[in-house]
């Protein structure tokens, strides 16, 4: 892009124990230095930046934030599918995101000097999103949607304000684990239907979620597909033997996990189970609430323009 770009810039200033300030603040200076026309839209809360950056997406050259992975979901919204190029300083606890898609993390100065080196010289990487489809809504996400006890965790690790980190994910996973309950779903992968009685089914495009946890380690943004991991139903003291190994990425392969690709997946709930043991968690994408089953994930390939 032309030194003279117009440039949104979205921050979270609370990011990463208050990080996400001075990061702002550095990637703010470093955006005007090399002439750029920085308009910065963050609001008092998301949902204010995000209904900013979408009235403004029209008129930028690029859109960028500073923050953990709610605020690059929020630029996902914005930018997939439109060729408004993303740039990505991570700032938050997690960076699941900028994580699968092998952006600088834990040192925000180097990824504010790799975002201005790929702003000055137009460097990008078009990479897969995911349009996901429900009654209630619809939009994108960047990494991972989770259907079974993984969103479950990631609803009580939203309501808890410590610890903090990483370390609330896992926490929280314990938590439900400890009354762990088995979802019934059937899962469509490119028309193929089948019934599943899971822990867990993770949509992924990218390996991890919940502040690295590789669920997914074989993902790949740039394959047009996604990795459909589905972790049998299983005993609370057999989950809890599995779960450093999902952890790192282990667990592939192990007798109780399956791992589909497709490119288009559907999830529903399986009505005529005759238990009432079933759970229905609220499906999470990039970690923020993705609506209700029944539900589409679709691979868009090079939907994502990510400055790089």
């Amino acid at each position: 892009m032309s030194p003279a770009g117009r440039v949104g810039l979205l921050v979270n200033p609370t990011a990463g124990r208050g990080d996400g300030a001075e990061a702002g603040a550095r990637t703010l200076a470093a955006l005007r230095r090399l002439g750029h026309r920085v308009v910065d839209l963050t609001g008092p809360d998301l949902d204010t930046s995000t209904q900013h950056a979408h009235a403004a997406a029209g008129d930028l050259d690029a859109l960028v934030v500073v923050g953990g992975d709610g605020l690059v979901h929020a630029g996902v919204q914005v930018t997939a599918g439109t060729g408004v190029p993303l740039g990505i300083v991570p700032a938050g606890t997690g960076n699941d995101i900028a994580r699968g898609l092998d952006l600088p993390l834990g040192d925000p100065p180097a990824a504010v000097q790799v975002l201005a080196a790929a702003l000055a010289d137009g460097r990008h990487r078009d990479l897969d999103a995911v349009r996901v489809d429900s009654a209630e809504r619809s939009g994108w996400y960047a990494s991972i949607l989770s259907s079974g006890v993984d969103a479950l965790a990631n609803e009580r690790a939203n309501a808890w304000r410590w610890p903090k980190g990483p370390s609330r994910y896992t926490l929280a996973t314990v938590r439900e684990l400890a009354a762990v309950r088995p979802v019934h779903l059937d899962l469509s992968l490119d028309g193929d239907s089948r019934r599943v009685e899971a822990l867990l089914v993770a949509v992924a495009n990218t390996p991890s979620y919940g502040g690295g946890v590789r669920v997914a380690p074989g993902a790949d943004p740039q394959d047009g597909l996604l990795d459909v991991v589905v972790v049998d139903a299983m005993s609370t003291a057999a989950a809890f033997r599995l779960m450093p190994a999902v952890l790192g990425g282990r667990h592939v392969g192990h007798p109780a996990v399956t791992v589909h690709r497709a490119r288009t997946v559907r999830l529903s709930v399986a009505e005529d189970t005759g238990t009432r043991r079933s759970r229905r968690p609220r499906p999470h994408a990039d970690g923020e609430p993705a609506g209700s089953l029944p539900l589409t994930c679709t691979a868009v390939p090079g939907a994502l323009r990510i400055l790089r």
